[in-house]
């Protein structure tokens, strides 16, 4: 049996540095000035996956628990959305702050990137494809996404039937 799922497509962000690296089959292929949650809003460490893509999304910060009207409010028409956690956390085209992508964090937790960047990941990402992320102090869970992927294999086979 020969099975093939294609290549492999990791994209690591250091949210400390506003830089997410995008590796093919181990080697870098492109270098994507971000900016991702910023203080009270911070984006989760840790490896995440592809959970789906949509071309386009309405963001509203009141998914999320932000007041209408609030100072953190948003309704935002969004391309190219990744999603990367259940909590909705998504790498989209953020065209609205390209001025702060590579250099600050000023998002709701979301990674933000320019649209013609966005465009070229979400056409080159897959379901499944490896996210990770470093540089905060918030942690991904176990149950936001594919979380399995942070524990370690003896954490991991405790909740096995195997154990």
């Amino acid at each position: 049996l020969k099975i093939t799922t294609g290549d492999r497509i990791e994209a690591v962000t250091d949210a400390s540095s506003h830089q997410m690296t995008v590796y093919k089959n181990g080697a870098v292929i492109n270098e994507i000035p971000v900016t991702t949650g910023k203080p009270g809003f911070e984006t989760r460490n840790g490896v995440k996956v592809v959970l789906e893509k949509q071309s386009f999304v309405r963001m509203r910060g009141t998914t999320v628990g932000i007041a209408e009207g609030s100072s953190d409010s948003y309704d935002l028409p969004v391309y190219y959305a990744t999603r990367v956690t259940w909590s909705g956390e998504y790498v989209h085209a953020a065209p609205w702050s390209v001025g702060s992508q590579g250099s600050a964090n000023v998002s709701h937790g979301c990674t933000g990137m320019s649209t013609e960047n966005a465009g070229w990941l979400y056409n080159m990402s897959r379901r499944g494809d490896v996210v990770e992320y470093t540089g905060t102090d918030k942690q991904m869970t176990l149950t936001n996404g594919y979380g399995d992927w942070n524990e370690s294999f003896t954490d991991y086979r405790q909740g096995s039937a195997l154990s």
